[in-house]
């Protein structure tokens, strides 16, 4: 009987022993996690049918005050002293013509009132309306009237 009973004590130390060495394995090789910083900024744009809404509302009020610009500036355009820049103003392609510099100063100083008017309305910067205009009156631009690049003027 002395002898089973040691057999057993040895079997239950051996079988708990096996349990502690699993049990440590098992909780040495806990998995981690980590997450490295970026150089880059995550941008997340909730705001993207606020956006389009403001766009439109601007494109629209847009069309209204460029299409009042006309007469004198389309004859300026046609006669190449007067083109459209990328930031919604006006450009005299030769910048000695006095006459056509007078012209610009006083179509861009309404522009920019009007600018500054749309951007209250829709709650937005004023560089936006600017670029969106560019954008506008250089797609509407005639062919044969300037626009201004990044190389410099050229007819469209």
């Amino acid at each position: 009987m002395r002898r089973t009973m040691q057999r057993g004590t040895v079997r239950l130390g051996v079988g708990v022993s096996a349990w502690v060495t699993l049990f440590l394995t098992v909780g040495a090789c806990t998995p981690r996690t980590e997450v490295a910083d970026s150089e880059k900024p995550i941008t997340i744009n909730l705001n993207m049918k606020i956006d389009h809404e403001i766009r439109l509302k601007v494109d629209k009020d847009l069309d209204q005050i460029l299409s009042n610009d006309g007469g004198l500036l389309d004859e300026a355009k046609a006669k190449g002293w007067v083109g459209e820049t990328s930031t919604g103003y006006l450009g005299t392609v030769n910048p000695s013509n006095g006459e056509a510099q007078a012209l610009v100063d006083d179509a861009n100083q309404k522009r920019r009132q009007a600018y500054e008017d749309i951007a209250k309305q829709n709650r937005t910067s004023i560089q936006a309306v600017e670029t969106l205009a560019g954008e506008k009156t250089i797609q509407h631009t005639k062919p044969g009237n300037f626009v201004e690049s990044s190389g410099g003027w050229m007819k469209k």
